[in-house]
């Protein structure tokens, strides 16, 4: 597998380390922290602080304070989760920061930890109820990566209740995390996300196999997988449209939606028809990425 531009090729040495510039170690780092990720995690936090709060609230030391703790956490999470992805990584993406050797892994977990350190630390100025929820959400990052990434079904679950208590913890700082357009956006991101990392295990079935791990895709098989992750992203379809009628949300919502969201799952789960070959699979994970950003905008519209 040919390395991405801008990496030094598959390995590197301790002198080949030493001789990296500063440019190439912070490209090492925003690989390795996936740094567009964190940051859209952040965009959640403030929908979630704009479902409950008016618009000036966005900008409140609170909001502000729990998007970085926000920022914190995920950036944790896709670090350590590389930290123990060395073996799977070494095999099917050897140009990632660490198997290349550009950063060591005991440098990736330390700098892991550390920023997690400074994520509690911050959570801690918005009240007790605010830093147990961070807490949690950093040790459940951390059972995702080192122990239920490699299981059935329970490591895409897992992402995707953190995907929505994102949502949830800014709409905790900003008033009231329980309102029912809250809930109803948090109803709506879990089957997404549980169909997106289960085609993300689809994606990497062949490296997981090689590795060892027991992923959703390396136990049920292509076949079944693609007819869970359909299922799923079916889900997300009737729960956006009940959301709709249920916490009685303008038509304007269902228009964006419909344009925005349900349109394009529907083209995704017919990309999906099995038999489906590898290069359809990372056609999908595409689209289920556009997808996933283009759907902020109708969940925005459940204020």
């Amino acid at each position: 597998m040919k390395p991405p531009s801008g990496t030094l090729g598959v390995t590197a040495d301790s002198d080949d380390r030493s001789r990296l510039t500063w440019s190439q170690k912070l490209l090492a780092v925003r690989q390795l922290s996936r740094i567009e990720k964190p940051i859209g995690a952040t965009l959640y936090a403030f929908l979630g602080a704009h479902l409950v709060g008016p618009l000036e609230m966005l900008w409140s030391w609170p909001v502000m304070t729990a998007a970085f703790v926000v920022f914190c956490v995920t950036t944790f999470g896709f670090i350590i989760n590389d930290y123990c992805d060395v073996k799977v990584d070494g095999i099917g993406k050897p140009y990632r920061p660490i198997p290349s050797g550009r950063i060591m892994r005991q440098t990736a977990g330390r700098l892991a930890w550390g920023i997690a350190a400074i994520g509690l630390a911050a959570s801690l100025t918005l009240g007790a109820g605010a830093a147990l929820f961070a807490f949690v959400a950093v040790v459940m990052s951390a059972a995702y990566s080192f122990r239920l990434k490699s299981t059935l079904f329970l490591g895409n679950a897992t992402v995707a209740v953190l995907v929505a208590a994102v949502l949830l913890y800014g709409a905790m700082v900003a008033g009231d995390p329980m309102a029912p357009q809250v809930l109803a956006a948090a109803l709506i991101i879990v089957p997404y996300i549980v169909a997106q990392e289960a085609l993300f295990n689809l994606e990497d079935i062949d490296e997981d196999s090689d590795a060892g791990l027991s992923t959703t895709a390396t136990c049920l098989g292509r076949a079944r997988t693609t007819v869970l992750i359909q299922v799923t992203l079916v889900s997300f379809m009737v729960a956006a449209v009940s959301t709709w009628l249920l916490v009685k949300a303008s038509n304007l919502y269902l228009l964006t939606l419909s344009v925005c969201a349900l349109l394009p799952t529907v083209i995704l789960i017919l990309r999906l028809r099995p038999p489906t070959p590898q290069a359809a699979v990372a056609r999908a994970v595409k689209l289920s990425r556009l997808v996933w950003v283009t759907s902020f905008l109708p969940l925005a519209l459940l204020k």
